[in-house]
């Protein structure tokens, strides 16, 4: 994306930059370091006060690499800044994507207190993903120029596994990697807290500690990540059922309670205001305000610290200078502090999960990529599964057959810099209607087991999975992908059997992407969510 260039929805953000907004950036006064929260308010009616934002902002640590973004931005520098989550960081339950997400109103804030026309602001969610689909395709999803990343995966992750589970391990990995792009980002990890899915140790709803929160806020404060927290700032007004917090309804129909199966009653529409969930998982336009106005309280902090750390006219000196003088030779006292914080921000520590290690990312096609590695195929063709949504990855594009005996051929590489087996990640499309049974097979060049993968399963959603198979090393690795009819004894077919269930199998398989990689990401969707990326039915 060239500078000031509008984000395009066909290449999957869901908002672009503000062009041609010349005002003057806010100033801040180093005599008085609690003006820079005064000059810097968001540019909507604030939902969250003032002991809110302060609760939510959990961790902060050093500050060191969002302080030295924050000063290119004191300075009237434009920045890259990108946001990477699941369907929250889409903007669903909002009632604009494009306008009312967290992530747009994040990036107004941004724009309207450091206005530039060279900013580029860009959304790279993808709904119903974790960490594992991020961290394997971070070149190909995440430019690579970013100087700021907010990361919002909390409900996207496995709520209940070790740190030792391959999921926190890939969890890991994305942090690691991301810390380590080409200008050593800053890293913003936001929590986002799903009241109603929070569930167990005889708790309907609401329990504090369930998630996979208190292990990524871990892992924040060993990197040295802020880590703004949403179940920080307003439980307790949540569990008072108190507006705009309220939580004893639901903005949209129709939604069950998942520790009971009993409908959640949906709010008249002249009080929807009063409830923070659109649905059982994503907020409303106040719950994306709350989430928007906890980045801003983090920049703010960060402008804070670099007001009382320096001289506004001494900040581009600073940051020009990419050595610093840590004897106490040269400079001022106060530009000396500040450049040192700044400084081999790009070292890392080890792993902090034993066992771990940053993964090899040898291949990534997805979306439309995925079309160049399609070698031959008959009965499959090139289609979107919901043509009239409004971005690409929405309209779930991907290579879809309805025919027994269809099949598509793919051709990758997978050749690494490690010995041994690869493993390939093959995308597909689950639902609960029409959906079929598909062999996958080794053809030429490389070898594999033949394994089966079932795009049928019994949640009323549509949801992007992936089905993995180790493989050996191969520079044209032809991988076949076969439609096959089920077996008498399918649990499939047995499901669709039950009576008076909404469920019905066929012979619809539809392809989204394939990866290889020299060590297994994470790459779970636990059944909860599965409303959390695409749209309900099939």
């Amino acid at each position: 994306m060239l500078p000031g260039e509008l984000c395009d929805p066909a290449a999957g953000c869901t908002w672009g930059v503000m062009v041609g907004r010349l005002q003057t950036p806010a100033v801040f006064h180093t005599s008085h370091p609690a003006q820079a929260d005064d000059a810097m308010p968001v540019p909507w009616p604030p939902v969250l006060q003032e002991a809110q934002l302060r609760r939510g902002l959990g961790y902060y640590g050093s500050g060191a690499r969002l302080e030295r973004v924050v000063a290119k931005l004191m300075v009237g520098e434009p920045i890259v800044a990108a946001t990477v989550g699941g369907s929250v960081t889409v903007g669903s339950g909002s009632s604009n994507l494009t306008e009312n997400g967290y992530a747009p109103r994040f990036f107004h804030f941004l724009n309207a207190t450091f206005p530039h026309r060279d900013h580029v602001l860009v959304n790279k969610a993808i709904g119903g993903t974790n960490a594992g689909t991020f961290g394997t395709c971070l070149e190909r999803l995440v430019p690579q120029d970013a100087d700021l990343i907010t990361v919002e995966l909390t409900y996207n992750e496995h709520p209940n596994l070790p740190f030792t589970s391959s999921d926190r391990k890939g969890f890991e990995q994305l942090l690691r990697k991301l810390l380590r792009m080409p200008k050593a980002p800053a890293i913003v990890l936001l929590h986002h807290f799903s009241w109603h899915q929070n569930i167990g140790d005889g708790v309907a709803e609401g329990l504090y500690y369930r998630g996979a929160e208190p292990h990524l806020a871990t892992l924040a404060q060993y990197y040295d990540i802020p880590s703004p927290s949403l179940r920080d700032a307003v439980y307790a007004e949540m569990r008072a059922d108190l507006a705009p917090f309220k939580v004893s309804k639901v903005q949209t129909c129709c939604w069950e309670r998942p520790s009971s199966g009993k409908r959640i009653e949906q709010a008249e529409e002249a009080d929807r205001g009063d409830y923070f969930f659109a649905d059982v998982v994503h907020p409303g336009d106040k719950g994306h305000q709350a989430l928007a106005e906890l980045l801003a309280q983090t920049l703010r902090a960060a402008a804070r610290n670099v007001a009382a750390a320096a001289p506004r006219s001494s900040l581009l000196a600073t940051l020009a200078t990419v050595s610093v003088d840590t004897d106490g030779g040269g400079g001022s006292s106060s530009t000396r502090r500040v450049g040192q914080q700044f400084a081999a921000v790009s070292v890392l520590p080890p792993p902090m999960i034993p066992g771990n290690a940053d993964a090899e990312t040898t291949l990534c096609a997805m979306q439309e990529d995925f079309q160049g590695v399609v070698a031959d195929a008959h009965g499959f063709e090139w289609a979107a599964e919901r043509p009239t949504k409004e971005t690409f990855v929405q309209q779930k594009w991907g290579y879809r057959s309805r025919t027994a005996g269809a099949w598509i051929e793919l051709e990758v590489s997978t050749k690494t810099s490690s010995e041994g087996k690869v493993l390939v990640l093959l995308g597909y499309l689950r639902s609960s209607a029409h959906m079929g049974l598909a062999q996958v097979e080794c053809v030429s060049g490389c070898t594999c087991a033949t394994t089966l993968f079932d795009g049928f399963w019994t949640y009323r959603a549509s949801l992007r999975a992936m089905h993995k198979f180790p493989a050996s090393q191969h520079r044209r690795c032809r991988v076949r992908v076969t439609v096959v009819p089920r077996g008498a004894d399918d649990e499939g077919a047995a499901a669709a059997k039950k009576k008076g269930r909404p469920w019905g199998v066929g012979f619809k398989v539809q392809l989204s992407g394939i990866m290889v990689a020299s060590s297994q990401p994470a790459l779970w969707a636990y059944p909860a969510q599965a409303g959390d990326m695409m749209d309900l039915g099939g």
